[in-house]
């Protein structure tokens, strides 16, 4: 079961094999000094404050702390207080190891089921606000919420925006014999966590002037996985209307190499692995929860999921069987990519280790990438001769195999099912935060956020910044993701996905236009389309 290791090391197909790296920088300050903010919620109040031009209540609790017995249980309603909670600093962190490097700090606690609410208070008492809840990303075992900084949202997008912790990791996403039989729902205890944040939402957003009927979902890589895993759960029903999935087209995958969500036998068998690993072999639940984080922490590497399991329950099917066979929540859909998504994963081994892949590499990270039977037709397909180095031939593969083609599919298994809007994001200008490489970054993975999210940098101390172009490209995006109500109720620029034209909003520069029948050639969806694993 090591393929099924998160490994950082020096192989671009292990690191392709994580969706969800993103992680973005620190939002806002620890401490204010402003006029306090009491909001009523239905467990109590909390105080926030007015920074910088933006309302925030930080640190809210959504759920009871998952400590002790209630590790591996479904999160519990938070209870109620009676004091006012000051809520003008970020909560705890979920706990995690610092296997992403730069893109996500190494700490935090169990007790993590924390959201941030902010809002422009200009807009305060005008009308009902749409409300935008964004779910991090991070190979669903890194980040949180508050790494993302949502003034533009609020300010410019006029919208409440929420921003939370869910669990990750082992803590998030588990099967095992001894927890699964004890009668709740288990598994994909991090996917509940985000339905338990969803709820709170649609009990409390509205104290603070967010419209509870007007909720869109939004999330990068894992991020965007999950709010496709949303779309498939039943648990997820009446939570929101619109979602905003960005890099999310792995969960359709069916390769183990490609985050596919994993059946439950194969997920039962690497938690196991993990319970011997802890020194609880004989199979105890009490076992389990009684090993202290840290040595959780220690141990989990080689059995952590990185995607979600079919339980039969939470997520019932196979997402990619549930967008084909109509077993979904309805919602309207934005769902894209980025023009060169692979870049950005080829691009970390070769920070790590100096070394950039070389034409001897190329075929053995093939296939160890797509197995021997795949591999040949792939090397056929992208040689290494047609691009100006095996860097990035490999990343183009990456790039379409695992986000551009695997997200066009989820679109076309939904089109016809509910009002779906395609786009990619091709600025290749696009500011870089990862540091010098040996190629171009172009529009790589992750390279979106800082046009949603000012001066997303993952965790490391780069200054990023849009030029004035650039910032009119992130005013179109910020526009149409806080109003993904109006995309469907207009006459807009922006035309619903129709596969026959296979039309896609495109946000490059000088701004965003609509590009048809270009993509699938692009991205060689044909090829890909062909190859089993989606």
């Amino acid at each position: 079961m090591r393929w099924r290791a998160l490994q950082l090391q020096t192989r671009p197909s292990r690191i392709l094999a994580v969706l969800g790296l993103a992680v973005g920088a620190v939002a806002c300050s620890a401490s204010y000094a402003d006029t306090p903010l009491r909001v009523s919620t239905a467990s109590g109040a909390v105080v926030g404050t007015l920074h910088d031009g933006v309302e925030s209540w930080q640190g809210v609790p959504y759920a009871e702390p998952p400590v002790g017995a209630l590790r591996w249980q479904p999160p519990q309603p938070v209870k109620n207080w009676t004091t006012p909670i000051k809520a003008n600093a970020l909560a705890n962190s979920c706990a995690q190891n610092a296997d992403l490097g730069v893109f996500a700090r190494a700490g935090g606690t169990e007790d993590c089921l924390y959201l941030n609410v902010y809002r422009n208070p200009a807009d305060t008492g005008t009308r009902k606000l749409p409300v935008f809840v964004w779910i991090h990303g991070g190979a669903l075992q890194v980040g949180q919420g508050g790494d993302y900084d949502p003034s533009k949202l609020a300010i410019e997008g006029h919208a409440v925006v929420v921003t939370l912790n869910y669990r990750l990791g082992v803590f998030g996403f588990l099967s095992h014999p001894a927890l699964d039989a004890e009668g709740h729902d288990f598994a994909n205890y991090g996917l509940m966590d985000q339905q338990a944040a969803l709820q709170w939402v649609k009990r409390n957003i509205a104290s603070f002037g967010g419209d509870p009927g007007n909720v869109t979902i939004a999330g990068e890589s894992s991020g965007g996985n999950s709010v496709m895993a949303h779309i498939a759960s039943p648990g997820s029903a009446g939570l929101f209307q619109h979602a905003v999935a960005m890099s999310g087209g792995g969960i359709m995958a069916r390769h183990p190499a490609f985050g596919a969500p994993q059946p439950l036998n194969v997920a039962r068998a690497v938690g196991q692995g993990f319970a011997k690993a802890v020194g609880c072999e004989n199979g105890d639940a009490a076992c389990l929860r009684a090993v202290p984080t840290k040595r959780i922490l220690d141990a989990q590497q080689p059995f952590a999921l990185n995607e979600f399991v079919i339980d039969g329950r939470v997520v019932p099917i196979h997402p990619a069987d549930a967008f084909r066979e109509g077993k979904i929540n309805q919602a309207t859909l934005i769902n894209g990519s980025t023009r060169d998504e692979g870049r950005f994963f080829v691009a970390l081994p070769e920070l790590l280790t100096g070394k950039a892949m070389t034409d001897a590499d190329y075929p053995v990270e093939i296939e160890r990438m797509y197995g021997q039977t795949l591999a040949p037709r792939v090397m056929q397909e992208y040689p290494a001769t047609h691009y100006d180095s095996p860097s990035e031939a490999f990343a183009a593969a990456a790039t379409d195999s695992l986000f551009a083609c695997t997200g066009r599919a989820m679109s076309r298994a939904l089109s016809d099912k509910m009002a779906v809007y395609a786009y990619e994001f091709s600025d290749r200008t696009a500011p870089s935060y990862v540091g010098p490489t040996t190629f171009p970054m172009l529009a790589a993975h992750t390279y979106e956020l800082s046009y949603v999210f000012p001066g997303f940098r993952g965790v490391g101390n780069v200054q990023v910044e849009l030029n004035p172009m650039q910032e009119k490209l992130s005013d179109q995006m910020v526009s149409y993701f806080t109003n993904v109500a109006k995309l469907a109720s207009t006459d807009h620029a922006w035309s619903r996905y129709d596969p026959g034209t296979d039309n896609v909003m495109t946000f490059v520069l000088p701004e965003a236009k609509m590009v048809s029948g270009r993509f699938s050639q692009a991205h060689k969806c044909g090829f890909w389309d062909q190859s089993g694993t989606y």
